[in-house]
This record gives C-alpha cells, structure tokens and sequence, in this order.
C-alpha cells in the first residue's frame, strides 16, 4: 500500500512539475516581438480616428551625438516614415533625444512621450509630427504614449510605436505599428 502512494506520489511530481509547465507554455500568446518582424527600410501603421487607415511605407532613421556647453551628452535619433496614399505624401516622424554615457547614442528600451516645455535643442525625451495629406489641412503633433526601440546597430534601427496625435482643431489620431527603418543616405 505504502508504494502505491509512493508511486501516486511521484507521477504527481512529474506531471505538476514536469508537463504541466509545458501545457501552461504552449498555450501563451506570443511575444511582441515576433510580430514586428517587418523588412528592413520599411513600416507598418494603423491609423485610428475620424478616418481609418493602414500606412505602409519608407522607414528611415539619422543619428547624431551633441554635446552642449556644460559637457552633458545628448544622442538624437530621428525616425523618419513616409508613404504615397491616395496620390498624397503622408510623412510621420519622431526625434528621441536622450542623455548619454560617453558616444553609445540612444538607448534600446520604451521612450514616453513628454511634455515639450523647452527648446529642442535641450530637449530630453520624445518629440514628433505628423503630415498627413488628405486627412487634414493642418500637421499633427505628438500628445501621448510611447516608441519603443527593441534594436538599435550602426545601421538598422528596429522597434514599435503607440502614440496619440492631435492638431491645432483638437482632432486626434493613434497610430500603432512596428519599423525596421534603413539608415538615411
């Protein structure tokens, strides 16, 4: 009897601690980052608002290292994107400006939008606009959420990106979606 409960007991060890992980593992959503596996040189964003729109275009970036009079570091990242929709040219970009430790520029992780308070040229943090061509008259510019950037080479800058954009009407738009954007010659 007593190795009956021995035996009982052992399956339950390896089925708890053994399978059962694995069952729990297979049936998780998948990672954020398989699904922004995207090109290299191009993005991919859904736009939400008044009207609704898919933008698939040109993702290119430009880095830069400054350094202002009192020796702090800055490193600038601009992310450009830009599309042909509807015979109209649709140009999205963002400028993440960071402090930096000596020449390594912007650092792979989530950047939150801030309030633009100051000049840009001291500006820490994340800035960004918006023309869309024949969905307003008026640019679009950054109010909320992040660009997350998940890799970051000499040559390729790879991430993702949820943000809020509002023009001078108070109109709004969201735009999620992922880039692969291709160094800019």
């Amino acid at each position: 009897m007593f190795k009956i409960f021995q035996f009982i007991a052992k399956f339950l060890k390896i089925f708890f601690f053994g399978i059962m992980p694995f069952v729990l593992l297979s049936g998780g959503s998948k990672s954020d980052f398989e699904s922004i596996k995207i090109e290299k040189g191009v993005c991919s964003f859904n736009i939400d608002g008044e009207r609704n729109f898919h933008l698939n275009g040109k993702a290119t970036f430009s880095k830069k290292i400054e350094q202002d009079r009192f020796g702090n570091t800055i490193g600038k990242l601009l992310l450009s994107f830009t599309s042909i929709n509807e015979g109209e040219k649709q140009t999205l970009e963002f400028i993440i400006a960071s402090e930096t430790k000596m020449n390594h520029g912007i650092p792979v992780g989530i950047h939150k939008i801030k309030n633009l308070d100051r000049l840009l040229h001291k500006f820490n943090g994340v800035y960004g606009f918006a023309d869309f061509g024949g969905i307003s008259e008026l640019p679009f510019f950054i109010k909320s959420g992040d660009v997350t950037i998940i890799e970051c080479f000499s040559n390729n800058v790879n991430g993702k990106l949820e943000v809020q954009l509002e023009n001078a009407n108070g109109e709004s738009l969201n735009v999620e979606g992922s880039f692969n954007a291709d160094i800019k010659v």
